[in-house]
């Protein structure tokens, strides 16, 4: 659980985190919400994953407590906008340290008069992920090595910035927790969008239920992990930030992209900031493998399973490389769009601000099923306490509304491109589940153009219960038995 959760955010977020709340204080206490955040959010989500044994993650919740129409929505979420701006977002810290190694200079270890081309760092995220494309759709079982071996670099990063961070306390280095909250922003709109950029490294909870109807006693195994799993994740990013300010200054993790390496060149020099550096830069190539690879398996089921929005020759595997060269194809090409728009900060924000209007909805979704009487005597092995699902549902609608508020009509155009998006999965939907008919009208020209497998599916079923009922209908009344009275 917890190699699900940790990633390579904790390596870039920290920086935009302190300058959005001003204070070292008020950072680590940003950190340390996030984490109770996504504790409360994996025991929901543990309650719904046992109540809903399907494999499909929120796409059945929110089709259980909604209907069809919003487990879709959530499936072209998704696809188009979730998936492919986190890779690119972990692809963009990839860029920056490997750029920051190219153009680092000891003398400058903060960088003040380097002057990084943006389109370079652009020009090295696509490059990342096209390598990570070609390299999943020509050597198959490769990618579960490159999964470990970066994972592991991901991991030793981490344990030597906390490990540093200690060492530095020790010598007493302890000047930026003196008035450790001086400074704070008193903008509450601040906190929501800082809230954001750490969220993003907490990211992989909602996973944590996959496998779950293997869990023996979940009455007590699940709260039990999912609890111990979030603190121990919580304390290594609390400690990870605190290493960072016990070496640095505050101004520089505030204006930092590549917090880790400036913390390698305090600690150990020239040498370190490399190090630190090659293993950021190894464990993001780990993440955005992982991710490709995942997506590329999203778009197969997509394809073969209900076809509404792919197509399903994007469904079938290369005969030769038995790889899904088509899907992995597509999933490039929408991660190389969302590179360019903006920087990792532009691309967390964006996919947080995705990722938990969709929680919202689930959450919300299974208070709904409490009461709702198809689904209120569904057997739950495991059970939330209600006022904690409530409790997140009304903290989910500050964080996805705040940020819409804090950025302005500048910076308010980022969420709605997102928001539309989002929203023209229905009128699809409408077209390919609700009315197919006007779906063949006004697609039925496209060669190839296939009905939705969804459609077959709901035809099957209804040919069955017509020749259920036909059966019943044809068998003989069973006449009762005949006393005869003497």
């Amino acid at each position: 659980i917890v190699g699900l959760i940790i990633g390579s955010g904790i390596f870039a977020s920290p920086g935009p985190v302190t300058l959005k709340v001003g204070a070292v204080g008020s950072s680590l206490v940003v950190w340390a919400v996030g984490g109770i955040l996504s504790m409360i959010g994996a025991l929901c989500y543990a309650e719904l994953g046992t109540m809903i044994t399907k494999s499909g993650g929120e796409y059945q919740y929110l089709k259980a407590s909604y209907g069809l129409c919003l487990g879709l929505t959530f499936s072209w979420a998704n696809l188009l906008l979730t998936n492919p701006i986190g890779t690119a977002s972990i692809a963009t810290v990839f860029a920056q340290y490997i750029m920051e190694m190219a153009y680092f200079n000891p003398e400058d270890p903060n960088g003040e008069d380097v002057v990084m081309p943006d389109y370079a760092i652009k020009l090295v995220s696509i490059a990342c992920i096209w390598v990570v494309v070609f390299f999943n759709a020509f050597a198959r079982k490769a990618g579960a090595m490159v999964a470990n071996v970066f994972t592991a670099a991901k991991l030793l990063a981490l344990a030597m910035i906390i490990i540093i961070g200690w060492v530095w306390l020790g010598k007493g280095h302890t000047e930026n927790f003196q008035n450790a909250f001086a400074g704070s922003s008193t903008n509450a709109l601040d906190y929501g969008t800082a809230m954001y950029m750490a969220l993003f490294s907490y990211n992989g909870w909602n996973n944590l239920n996959y496998g779950i109807a293997e869990v023996k006693n979940p009455q007590r195994t699940l709260p039990l992990a999912i609890t111990i799993s979030c603190i121990l994740v919580t304390m290594v990013y609390v400690l990870g930030n605190i290493a960072y300010f016990a070496t640095l200054p505050v101004a520089t993790v505030a204006t930092s992209s590549t917090v880790a390496m400036q913390l390698g060149m305090v600690a150990m020099g020239k040498g370190g900031a490399y190090f630190f550096a090659l293993m950021v830069v190894l464990s993001t190539f780990g993440a955005v493998n992982g991710n490709v690879w995942a997506a590329s398996r999203l778009v197969m089921t997509a394809a073969n399973e209900d076809a509404v929005f792919m197509p399903p020759l994007f469904g079938k595997l290369n005969e030769k490389r038995e790889t899904p060269i088509r899907a992995l194809i597509l999933v490039g090409i929408i991660a190389t769009i969302w590179c360019i728009p903006g920087d990792f900060t532009y691309l967390a924000k964006m996919y947080s601000f995705t990722g938990w209007l969709f929680y919202g909805f689930t959450v919300f979704g299974l208070i709904l099923m409490r009461f709702k009487k198809k689904t209120k005597d569904l057997p739950r092995p495991f059970k939330i306490w209600l006022p904690l699902a409530i409790f997140f549902v009304i903290i989910d609608i500050y964080l996805v509304v705040a940020p819409l508020i804090d950025a302005g009509s500048a910076g308010v155009y980022q969420y709605i491109i997102c928001i539309i998006i989002g929203l023209l999965a229905i009128p699809i939907w409408f077209v390919r589940v609700r009315k197919p008919a006007v779906g063949r009208f006004l697609f039925g020209w496209i060669p190839g153009y296939q009905e939705a497998y969804i459609l077959e599916a709901r035809r099957k079923k209804e040919e069955r219960k017509i020749r259920l009922a036909n059966l019943q209908a044809q068998e003989p009344l069973e006449m009762p038995d005949e006393k005869t009275e003497i």
